[in-house]
């Protein structure tokens, strides 16, 4: 079986910065069936965009696209030109993906689809919601 893509949003990129939380070990702990990373190009865009200001807000972006520079995990971009929530809504019921995110409005979008989210259950935790 092929691995299961996860796919990761800017805001769950910016979660390490903010609690000192290694989303990828967290992630491959909690997942328990094969899988890969995947996000979208215009979410390396609005990082690239984030990391040019000031403040939290940058560094945090800045942190998230070192961690996707570096490679480890792997995270395979796939190129696409529409909003990134309209992406992410399209691709998860067709690749049977599981999305991680913060943005309650997209996990409530998702939930129609009954697509498996992740996101922060506590501030020093991620889990299933």
């Amino acid at each position: 079986m092929p691995p299961r893509p996860v796919v990761l949003d800017t805001n769950f990129l910016l979660i390490p910065f903010r609690f000192k939380i290694n989303i990828f070990s967290e992630l491959d702990y909690l997942i328990e069936v094969s899988h890969r990373y995947v996000i979208s190009s215009k979410t390396l865009e609005e990082l690239r965009r984030l990391s040019r200001s000031v403040g939290k807000h940058g560094m945090a972006a800045r942190l998230a696209l070192k961690m996707i520079k570096a490679g480890k995990p792997k995270i395979e971009i796939i190129k696409n030109e529409m909003d990134v929530d309209e992406w992410i809504v399209g691709y998860a019921p067709k690749s049977d993906a599981i999305v991680c995110t913060n943005d309650s409005e997209l996990r409530r979008r998702l939930k129609q689809f009954h697509i498996k989210v992740v996101a922060m259950k506590s501030k020093s935790k991620l889990g299933y919601v």
